[in-house]
């Protein structure tokens, strides 16, 4: 395995050299490119881990994580690329050097032996004592790797961690978890403030986690599932992805997790696993990120809601093959302060409604707001990003390769609030790279740094309320924008909707905004995760 980290290390590097250089090629070379290479990624990281060579394996699920977005949008788009390579140590560069030169002398040999030139037998013996002399160094390399590791830095220095992941965790309390799949095994890797860092095995196959994953989202996205049941599929994967870490989650305080999650795990809203006694959002503010490197941890939204403008956009009559949805137009009311005289606004802004709603209208005023909410349908499609889209006000949709387009005109975009989308899941192999997918249409470098969405359609009373109260609680300025989300999803789980004090910034009296009927029809039923579960907050969390 020494041997096979140190040329898969120069695999990747090679090829990662090659995708800094095929922007100019046609689409059709690029896509031949970017769906051949991401096994050589997880190969080289499990074999890492297997060794406790874990900032390395770190090194590599980010650029994994870069490749699998680069494959679902099908080119290399500009704000993917990496920061290099995988660095290689002194004595792996000397044994990669060596077997650089008995490959070059190897062609020598095959070109000498299609003409049968008369260095022919030379060649042929000094390629003999070459390979034998190459084999004695990969032994002593071998032994000097296994001997030194325990005290070579390298290997283990958390300090090594690369900035962006050091940036993530850098408030104390934070733990950033990539969970890692592979056929045999889930690998949990971890890093935290004070140079923390470790990997931990779990005994659990593929096939055995995706099916329990498709069973808990099933569960999830049925309102009227038994919670006895949610609850207990919700505690086994609880117990694969979260009991592993309940050390290190104890000694160093942790009180926020945030997921680079892998393969069928990005269909799992964490914060509705369950401990046995409660669930994890009601332990600690949970988030995600699609990769280190694509997280903009330096932007931060003010305090102050009267400095924060809203572009809000919604859907709420019904269009082909999409029920209406008729609490959108009281979200974006209660969300957006128009002028001076609207009272019931939170923060400043403009809204657009159904017809309104265009392309033409997002695209000229989606410059100068901090906040994107658009609250309408939208579909993320497995394995088919060309199939996925945001339907638009007037019945159009909007494609991804449209979003796509608005490139850098999304920088002063903080946070994307995408409040009624749906996301299917795929089989239990499924890597469920759509969710990351999209998000990174948003989130590419000079772009927004969160987005806001929810991963299944969730009924339109309940929707409205938790993002009401999302908002309001952000307005409080005190609070994170994972907090403001916990905190919304905790007031539907206890049904306890008034509990900010009336006279805080930003409260609005959700009671006020929501009709009783609609608010009595799902009341008893919120606590229940199909109502506050499938949202989730991607990218910078602060």
């Amino acid at each position: 395995p020494e041997l096979a980290i140190v040329l898969l290390k120069e695999s990747v590097n090679v090829r990662e050299a090659i995708r800094a250089n095929i922007q100019g090629l046609p689409s059709e070379s690029q896509q031949a490119y970017t769906d051949t290479v991401a096994y050589d990624y997880r190969f080289l990281a499990d074999l890492l881990l297997s060794q406790g060579r874990i900032i390395e394996a770190q090194q590599v699920l980010e650029l994994l994580k870069l490749e699998e977005i680069r494959e679902f949008s099908r080119s290399a788009r500009s704000g993917l690329e990496s920061d290099g390579g995988i660095d290689l140590n002194a004595v792996e560069q000397d044994i990669l050097d060596e077997f650089k030169t008995l490959i070059a002398f190897g062609k020598q040999v095959y070109d000498c032996e299609q003409t049968r030139c008369a260095e022919f037998q030379t060649y042929r013996t000094q390629r003999r004592r070459q390979s034998d002399r190459f084999n004695q160094r990969v032994t002593t390399f071998i032994q000097t790797i296994r001997d030194n590791r325990s005290d070579d830095e390298f290997f283990y220095d958390p300090s090594r961690l690369n900035e962006t992941a050091k940036d993530i965790v850098a408030t104390q309390g934070t733990l950033l978890i990539y969970p890692f799949v592979t056929d045999d095994k889930l690998w949990l890797l971890y890093t935290a403030a004070g140079e923390v860092a470790g990997a931990v095995p779990v005994p659990v196959s593929q096939l055995a986690l995706g099916n329990t994953v498709v069973q808990f989202r099933d569960l999830l996205e049925d309102p009227t599932s038994d919670l006895d049941t949610l609850k207990v599929t919700g505690q086994q994967l609880y117990d694969w992805m979260i009991a592993p870490l309940s050390e290190e989650i104890d000694v160093n305080e942790i009180n926020t997790l945030i997921f680079a999650q892998d393969r069928v795990t990005r269909y799992i809203p964490m914060g509705a696993l369950w401990d046995g006694s409660e669930y994890l959002t009601q332990q600690f503010t949970v988030s995600s990120i699609l990769s280190a490197q694509l997280t903009d941890m330096e932007d931060r939204l003010s305090p102050s809601p009267d400095e924060t403008s809203v572009l809000a956009l919604g859907l709420s009559e019904a269009v082909p093959d999409f029920n209406a949805l008729p609490n959108v137009e009281r979200e974006l009311d209660v969300i957006v302060k128009e002028n001076d005289t609207d009272t019931e606004g939170i923060y400043p802004g403009l809204k657009f409604l159904n017809d309104r709603f265009n392309f033409d209208t997002l695209f000229n005023h989606v410059l100068d707001h901090r906040v994107l909410h658009i609250a309408t349908h939208g579909k993320f499609v497995s394995g088919a990003p060309s199939e996925s889209f945001l339907m638009l006000g007037d019945a159009n949709r909007l494609s991804i390769q449209e979003i796509e387009s608005f490139g850098s005109d999304l920088d002063d975009v903080h946070l994307v609030v995408l409040s009624a989308c749906e996301t299917a899941v795929g089989g239990p192999d499924a890597d469920g790279i759509e969710v990351a997918g999209i998000s990174s249409y948003f989130l590419a470098a000079n772009r927004a740094s969160a987005v806001l969405a929810s991963l299944w359609l969730v009924n339109d009373t309940s929707t409205s309320l938790l993002m009401q109260r999302f908002y309001e609680n952000l307005a409080q300025g005190t609070l994170t924008k994972a907090e403001a989300l916990q905190q919304a999803q905790a007031s539907l789980i206890t049904g306890d909707f008034n509990q900010l004090d009336p006279n805080e910034r930003g409260a609005v009296g959700i009671r006020q905004r929501i009709e009783e009927t609609d608010l009595q029809s799902v009341n008893p039923k919120l606590s229940h995760p199909y109502y506050w579960a499938p949202f989730i907050l991607i990218g910078n969390g602060l």
